[in-house]
Protein backbone atom coordinates (compact mmCIF):
# COMPACT_ATOMS: atom_id res chain seq x y z
CA UNK A 1 0.00 0.00 0.00
CA UNK A 2 2.47 2.62 1.16
CA UNK A 3 4.64 1.71 -2.48
CA UNK A 4 1.28 2.80 -4.27
CA UNK A 5 0.78 5.65 -2.32
CA UNK A 6 4.73 6.86 -3.20
CA UNK A 7 4.11 5.62 -6.91
CA UNK A 8 1.19 8.10 -7.45
CA UNK A 9 3.02 10.85 -5.08
CA UNK A 10 5.84 10.46 -7.94
CA UNK A 11 3.88 10.25 -10.71
CA UNK A 12 1.65 14.06 -10.03
CA UNK A 13 5.08 15.64 -9.12
CA UNK A 14 6.52 14.54 -12.48
CA UNK A 15 3.22 15.53 -14.24
CA UNK A 16 3.08 18.91 -12.27
CA UNK A 17 6.73 19.87 -13.38
CA UNK A 18 6.19 18.89 -17.14
CA UNK A 19 2.86 18.26 -18.55
CA UNK A 20 2.16 15.87 -21.35
CA UNK A 21 -0.23 19.28 -22.79
CA UNK A 22 3.11 21.54 -22.58
CA UNK A 23 5.42 18.64 -23.59
CA UNK A 24 3.54 18.51 -26.83
CA UNK A 25 3.57 21.92 -27.88
CA UNK A 26 7.33 21.41 -28.37
CA UNK A 27 7.33 25.37 -27.12
CA UNK A 28 11.16 26.50 -26.29
CA UNK A 29 13.18 29.08 -24.42
CA UNK A 30 12.65 32.24 -26.30
CA UNK A 31 10.01 31.60 -28.32
CA UNK A 32 6.81 34.15 -28.23
CA UNK A 33 3.59 32.12 -28.09
CA UNK A 34 -0.13 33.16 -28.00
CA UNK A 35 -2.27 31.19 -26.49
CA UNK A 36 -6.23 31.35 -27.17
CA UNK A 37 -8.55 30.51 -24.26
CA UNK A 38 -7.23 29.76 -20.73
CA UNK A 39 -9.25 26.73 -19.01
CA UNK A 40 -6.02 24.43 -18.28
CA UNK A 41 -4.11 26.21 -16.39
CA UNK A 42 -1.48 23.32 -15.64
CA UNK A 43 -1.21 24.63 -19.74
CA UNK A 44 -0.65 28.29 -19.95
CA UNK A 45 1.79 27.66 -16.85
CA UNK A 46 3.92 25.43 -18.09
CA UNK A 47 4.30 27.58 -21.46
CA UNK A 48 4.60 30.68 -19.57
CA UNK A 49 7.52 28.61 -17.62
CA UNK A 50 9.10 27.31 -20.91
CA UNK A 51 9.43 30.59 -22.84
CA UNK A 52 11.18 32.51 -20.27
CA UNK A 53 12.06 35.71 -19.81
CA UNK A 54 13.81 35.81 -23.52
CA UNK A 55 10.05 34.84 -24.75
CA UNK A 56 6.83 36.50 -24.73
CA UNK A 57 3.60 34.53 -23.53
CA UNK A 58 0.09 36.56 -24.16
CA UNK A 59 -3.68 34.85 -24.04
CA UNK A 60 -6.76 35.94 -26.10
CA UNK A 61 -9.78 35.68 -24.13
CA UNK A 62 -13.18 34.90 -25.47
CA UNK A 63 -14.79 35.83 -21.24
CA UNK A 64 -13.60 37.42 -18.20
CA UNK A 65 -13.26 34.21 -16.49
CA UNK A 66 -10.53 32.64 -18.58
CA UNK A 67 -9.18 36.36 -18.81
CA UNK A 68 -8.89 36.09 -14.59
CA UNK A 69 -6.92 32.64 -14.87
CA UNK A 70 -4.69 33.57 -17.22
CA UNK A 71 -3.91 36.52 -14.97
CA UNK A 72 -3.71 34.48 -11.85
CA UNK A 73 -1.38 32.13 -13.99
CA UNK A 74 0.93 34.36 -14.52
CA UNK A 75 1.19 36.01 -10.66
CA UNK A 76 1.51 32.44 -9.93
CA UNK A 77 4.34 31.17 -11.56
CA UNK A 78 5.81 34.82 -11.89
CA UNK A 79 5.56 35.32 -15.52
CA UNK A 80 4.63 38.22 -17.54
CA UNK A 81 1.49 37.57 -19.53
CA UNK A 82 -0.02 39.75 -21.73
CA UNK A 83 -3.96 39.11 -21.67
CA UNK A 84 -6.00 40.84 -23.70
CA UNK A 85 -9.73 40.00 -24.76
CA UNK A 86 -11.19 39.40 -27.75
CA UNK A 87 -13.38 41.50 -29.62
CA UNK A 88 -16.01 40.54 -32.02
CA UNK A 89 -14.18 37.77 -34.47
CA UNK A 90 -10.60 39.29 -34.44
CA UNK A 91 -7.78 38.66 -32.47
CA UNK A 92 -6.58 41.66 -30.79
CA UNK A 93 -2.45 41.16 -31.97
CA UNK A 94 -0.38 42.56 -34.40
CA UNK A 95 0.42 40.31 -37.78
CA UNK A 96 3.01 37.84 -37.60
CA UNK A 97 4.13 38.69 -33.95
CA UNK A 98 4.15 34.97 -32.71
CA UNK A 99 6.52 32.15 -33.21
CA UNK A 100 3.50 29.65 -32.20
CA UNK A 101 -0.20 29.62 -31.19
CA UNK A 102 -2.00 26.94 -29.06
CA UNK A 103 -5.30 26.93 -28.66
CA UNK A 104 -6.74 25.68 -25.36
CA UNK A 105 -9.74 23.44 -25.92
CA UNK A 106 -9.41 21.46 -23.17
CA UNK A 107 -13.05 21.90 -21.87
CA UNK A 108 -14.75 21.73 -25.40
CA UNK A 109 -15.36 25.70 -25.82
CA UNK A 110 -13.51 26.44 -28.67
CA UNK A 111 -15.59 23.15 -30.86
CA UNK A 112 -18.83 24.56 -29.57
CA UNK A 113 -17.93 28.40 -31.43
CA UNK A 114 -20.31 28.76 -34.42
CA UNK A 115 -18.48 26.60 -37.75
CA UNK A 116 -17.94 30.38 -39.66
CA UNK A 117 -16.87 32.06 -36.57
CA UNK A 118 -14.00 29.12 -35.29
CA UNK A 119 -12.68 29.05 -38.99
CA UNK A 120 -12.52 32.84 -38.83
CA UNK A 121 -10.18 32.83 -35.77
CA UNK A 122 -8.23 30.20 -37.37
CA UNK A 123 -7.83 32.58 -40.44
CA UNK A 124 -6.58 35.25 -37.82
CA UNK A 125 -4.49 32.90 -36.10
CA UNK A 126 -2.69 32.39 -39.31
CA UNK A 127 -2.07 36.08 -39.41
CA UNK A 128 -0.62 36.21 -36.13
CA UNK A 129 1.96 33.17 -36.49
CA UNK A 130 5.28 34.23 -38.83
CA UNK A 131 5.58 32.37 -41.68
CA UNK A 132 7.12 28.76 -40.94
CA UNK A 133 5.41 29.35 -37.39
CA UNK A 134 2.50 26.64 -36.13
CA UNK A 135 -0.23 26.24 -34.15
CA UNK A 136 -1.54 23.69 -32.03
CA UNK A 137 -4.86 22.56 -30.70
CA UNK A 138 -5.44 20.91 -27.45
CA UNK A 139 -8.06 19.11 -27.07
CA UNK A 140 -9.46 17.66 -24.04
CA UNK A 141 -11.59 14.34 -24.53
CA UNK A 142 -12.18 13.28 -20.71
CA UNK A 143 -12.11 10.75 -18.69
CA UNK A 144 -9.49 10.49 -16.13
CA UNK A 145 -10.23 10.56 -12.29
CA UNK A 146 -11.21 14.12 -12.22
CA UNK A 147 -12.02 15.23 -15.60
CA UNK A 148 -15.71 14.67 -17.10
CA UNK A 149 -16.50 14.12 -21.18
CA UNK A 150 -16.06 16.85 -23.43
CA UNK A 151 -18.65 16.65 -26.29
CA UNK A 152 -18.02 18.24 -29.70
CA UNK A 153 -20.40 18.93 -32.31
CA UNK A 154 -20.92 15.90 -34.58
CA UNK A 155 -19.53 17.82 -37.75
CA UNK A 156 -16.55 19.78 -35.94
CA UNK A 157 -13.28 18.07 -37.75
CA UNK A 158 -10.71 20.62 -36.42
CA UNK A 159 -8.02 18.97 -38.96
CA UNK A 160 -10.48 20.33 -41.94
CA UNK A 161 -10.42 23.77 -40.51
CA UNK A 162 -7.11 24.05 -40.09
CA UNK A 163 -6.39 23.39 -43.66
CA UNK A 164 -9.23 25.50 -44.79
CA UNK A 165 -7.39 28.64 -42.86
CA UNK A 166 -4.42 27.64 -44.87
CA UNK A 167 -2.07 25.92 -41.95
CA UNK A 168 -0.13 23.09 -43.90
CA UNK A 169 0.58 20.57 -43.53
CA UNK A 170 -2.02 19.90 -40.56
CA UNK A 171 -2.30 16.40 -38.76
CA UNK A 172 -2.75 14.81 -35.60
CA UNK A 173 -0.12 14.42 -33.82
CA UNK A 174 -1.21 12.09 -30.87
CA UNK A 175 -4.29 11.33 -28.46
CA UNK A 176 -2.87 10.52 -25.01
CA UNK A 177 -3.83 10.76 -21.30
CA UNK A 178 -7.55 12.73 -22.11
CA UNK A 179 -5.53 14.55 -24.08
CA UNK A 180 -6.01 15.32 -28.47
CA UNK A 181 -3.07 17.05 -30.21
CA UNK A 182 -3.45 18.59 -33.85
CA UNK A 183 -0.81 20.75 -35.42
CA UNK A 184 -0.88 22.84 -38.18
CA UNK A 185 2.16 25.14 -39.67
CA UNK A 186 2.00 28.22 -41.53
CA UNK A 187 4.18 27.93 -45.15
CA UNK A 188 7.06 30.17 -45.81
CA UNK A 189 5.24 31.70 -48.71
Amino acid sequence: MIGIFIRLLKASQTRAMDPLQVSMTGVRMGERFLQVGCHDRALLSGLAAKVGLSGAAAVASSDPASAKRAAAVGAKVGALIDVRPIDGRTLPFDSDQFDMIVIDDTNGSFAAIEDAARLNYLHDARRLVRMGGRIEVVEGLGGGMFRGAVTRPRAYDMLRDLTAAGFKPSRLLAEKDGFRFLEGLRPNS
